[in-house]
C-alpha cells in the first residue's frame, strides 16, 4: 500500500467484498430514542487517539469494496438546505469488518483522522467532489476491532482506514497547528442564572457521545446472563427548527455547536457548569428552521458566544485523486 505522508507543522497564519444495499446514514434528523437500548458494547466512549498516535499502526484491511453511491448522493440533494445533516459514520463491527454506508470522502477522512466530531471548515485543501460523491465502503482487516463509538473509530481501525485512502484515494495529508477565531461557551447573565430549557438532568439514560456503537445501535446484543441491563441511550433530535437531548455535559454541547453550518467553528466550554444537562434549543412546534442559534442559546439556556481566538489543529489535503477500481 502507499505510505502515509503525514506531517505535524506549527504555523500562525490568519480482494472484494460482497456490497451491502446502503444508503445515506441519518440524513436531517438524528433521533435515537429509548427503544435502542442493547447495543454491543457497555463501556464509556473514548476519545480516538490523536492520529500521530496511532499513525504507527501496521494494521491494514485485507480485502476492501469502494463503490460510487449515486443514490445516496440524490437523496443528499433532495434535503433542503436548511435542513442539519448529520455526517455519515463508519463502524467497526465484528470480524474485523469496517463499514462506511453512503459516505463523502470528507467524512471517511474525518473517520480516518480522528475529526469525527470537529467543525467542517478544520479539513482545509480539498475538492468540491469530497462533499459531493458518496461511497459506499467494505472493508476487512485480519484483526477483530473493538466498537466504534460516537467519539470515533478504535486506533486500529482508523489507522487502517488513513492505509486505504492512501491507497485508492491517493491522499496525502499534513496537520497544521493555526491560530485561528475560535468561540467560547460562557454564562449569557452575570448572576449565572440557567435559562427556563436548561435544567440539571436526573440520568437515567446514557448521554450521546457515551452511547455504542455509533451508527443507532445497527447492532444490538442482549446482555450476557448475570450482565445488568444497560442504560439506554438518551435520545438527541437535531433538526431545522429544534436541538433536544437529555443527560450531557457543557464539554458534549460545544461538539454539537461546533458542527452547525453557521458556526464551523471550535467551541470550547468556558461555562464552569459542571454535571449533565436536559436542554432544547429552538421551537417543535415551530414550522420555520431556527435561525441564528446565538439568540436562542441566550434566551433559552442563559449561555453566550464569545468570540476568541486560540490554536486549532487543521488537516491540510495536500493531494487526493478519486479512488481506483475495486
Amino acid at each position: 500500500m502507499a505510505s502515509l505522508d503525514f506531517r505535524i507543522r506549527t504555523t500562525t497564519p490568519p480482494a472484494r467484498l460482497v456490497p451491502i444495499s446502503l444508503g445515506v446514514v441519518a440524513l436531517g434528523v438524528l433521533a435515537l430514542g429509548g427503544a435502542l437500548v442493547q447495543t454491543q458494547a457497555q463501556a464509556p466512549a473514548q476519545p480516538p487517539a490523536p492520529p500521530q498516535a496511532a499513525a504507527t499502526s501496521n494494521v491494514r484491511f485485507e480485502v476492501a469494496s469502494i463503490k460510487r453511491n449515486k443514490e445516496a448522493e440524490a437523496a443528499r440533494a433532495a434535503v433542503p438546505a436548511f435542513v442539519p445533516v448529520v455526517p455519515g459514520r463508519a463502524q467497526t463491527l465484528p470480524g474485523g469488518r469496517l463499514r462506511g454506508p453512503g459516505m463523502t470522502v470528507r467524512e471517511l477522512i474525518r473517520d480516518a483522522y480522528g475529526y469525527r466530531n470537529r467543525a467542517h471548515g478544520e479539513i482545509i485543501g480539498a475538492p468540491e467532489w469530497i462533499d459531493k460523491e458518496r461511497y459506499d465502503v467494505e472493508a476487512r482487516a485480519a484483526q477483530e476491532f473493538p466498537a466504534s463509538t460516537s467519539m470515533g473509530l478504535p486506533p486500529d481501525a482508523a489507522a487502517a482506514l488513513r492505509a486505504l485512502l492512501a491507497e485508492r484515494f491517493n491522499l496525502k495529508v499534513r496537520v497544521e497547528v493555526q491560530r485561528r477565531p475560535i468561540y467560547e461557551l460562557v454564562m449569557h447573565r452575570a448572576d449565572r442564572r440557567l435559562g427556563p430549557n436548561l435544567t440539571p438532568s436526573k440520568g437515567g439514560c446514557r448521554s450521546f457521545f457515551q452511547r455504542e456503537p455509533v451508527n443507532t445501535a445497527l447492532i444490538n446484543v442482549k446482555p450476557a446472563d448475570g450482565e445488568p441491563q444497560p442504560l439506554p441511550p438518551c435520545g438527541l433530535a437535531v433538526a431545522a427548527t429544534i436541538i433536544t437531548t437529555t443527560n450531557m455535559p457543557m464539554t458534549d454541547l460545544v461538539r454539537i455547536l461546533a458542527m452547525r453550518p453557521e458556526l464551523n467553528t471550535t467551541v470550547i466550554d468556558r461555562t464552569g457548569l459542571t454535571g449533565n444537562f436536559d436542554f432544547m434549543i429552538g421551537d417543535p412546534r415551530s414550522p420555520d428552521p431556527m435561525g441564528p442559534i446565538k439568540p436562542l442559546l441566550e434566551s433559552q439556556l442563559g449561555l453566550t458566544l464569545r468570540e476568541a481566538e486560540g490554536p486549532v489543529e487543521i488537516l491540510v489535503i495536500e493531494q487526493i485523486d478519486h479512488p481506483t477500481e475495486n
